[in-house]
């Protein structure tokens, strides 16, 4: 499952709980790869999200599974950018996320900073690759 993959699949569970999807970029956009906002809530939910496997069709990696540094390096970068993020967010009530494949994988570098994650508030979107379900983590 690549990044456009679990941005579509987020999206579409977003809009179905009531969101109004604000910005969705794909993988050859820079920026926050979803913007959603709640009418029932102040701010906007800011989505950093990433891939299991290459995106970009011709590449070495396209279609094949994120190897367990690989997956690490995602995770990591996906917590830097969610850290950037809720540090700018200012006071304006915005909330941040984190969406990933769910894999075992992906939960075994996800698993040990879920604490720091629930203690800043930061939501993790954990995307099913064979159904498209999301669940939150």
């Amino acid at each position: 499952m690549d990044e456009n993959a679990v941005v579509a699949a987020v999206c579409t569970h977003l809009t179905n709980n009531g969101y109004a999807i604000l910005q969705r970029l794909s993988t050859t956009n820079q920026g926050t790869d979803v913007i959603a906002k709640h009418p029932n809530r102040a701010g906007r939910l800011l989505i950093e999200a990433k891939g299991g496997t290459s995106s970009r069709v011709g590449s070495a990696r396209f279609g094949k599974p994120y190897d367990n540094n690989q997956v690490f390096d995602r995770v990591g970068k996906g917590f830097y950018t969610a850290g950037c993020l809720y540090s700018q967010r200012g006071t304006d009530g915005d909330e941040i996320a984190l969406a990933f494949p769910d894999s075992p994988l992906f939960r075994k570098y996800i698993i040990p900073v879920k604490p720091a994650l629930l203690k800043l508030g930061i939501t993790v979107f954990l995307v099913d690759p064979n159904t498209d379900s999301v669940i939150v983590f």
